[in-house]
């Protein structure tokens, strides 16, 4: 049992918005959240294929004010939900920023090493799962998902979106999650 214990899993950190659900621009509302389509599926395979599946997101609406920490776990609640409901598995954990440095509720007015492209939420869930960085992945749709990846050791996978150019450390840009699947092996 101890054995197990110590066994390093590969993991699949996901992004958010624009990965697994549509990004509406600081998604907070249950009622605004919708997966992008094909991704519960997506979801299923990278399970079956026995991989940790950790969300790491930026939620800087925190800071500016927008919504509250309950806000985002209720959205983080309800999306993993719709994805159970959907495909029978989910997310295994959430792990989320809500500093900005602009922001303007002091107590998340700050600089800090959890805001993507630091890796700093790579560190907190390796700290709770034993999870073999080098074998493991990072989905996301912006470059700094892509660096957090690089600062963290592991194969960034960069979806195509309104946020810029591949990466020049991206190991694939892809349409979607359900794209990225060969690359998730």
């Amino acid at each position: 049992m101890e054995q197990s214990k110590n066994k390093l899993q590969r993991a699949v950190f996901l992004d958010r918005d624009g990965v697994l659900n549509e990004d509406v621009g600081y998604a907070y509302r249950v009622e605004d959240l919708r997966l992008i389509p094909g991704v519960a599926a997506a979801v299923a395979t990278l399970k079956s294929r026995g991989f940790l599946l950790i969300v790491v997101s930026n939620q800087s609406g925190v800071a500016r004010g927008l919504f509250s920490n309950d806000d985002v776990n209720r959205f983080n609640q309800a999306l993993n939900q719709q994805l159970i409901s959907a495909a029978g598995v989910g997310i295994d954990e959430f792990f989320y920023c809500p500093h900005h440095q602009d922001g303007s509720v002091a107590q998340y007015k700050l600089h800090c090493s959890c805001r993507k492209p630091e890796p700093g939420l790579i560190l907190q869930a390796t700290q709770k799962y034993p999870i073999d960085l080098k074998n493991s992945y990072l989905v996301g749709d912006k470059p700094d998902d892509i660096e957090c990846a690089r600062r963290a050791g592991l194969i960034g996978i960069q979806v195509r979106s309104r946020y810029g150019e591949k990466h020049e450390h991206a190991a694939a840009l892809v349409d979607s999650l359900t794209a990225a699947l060969p690359y998730l092996t």
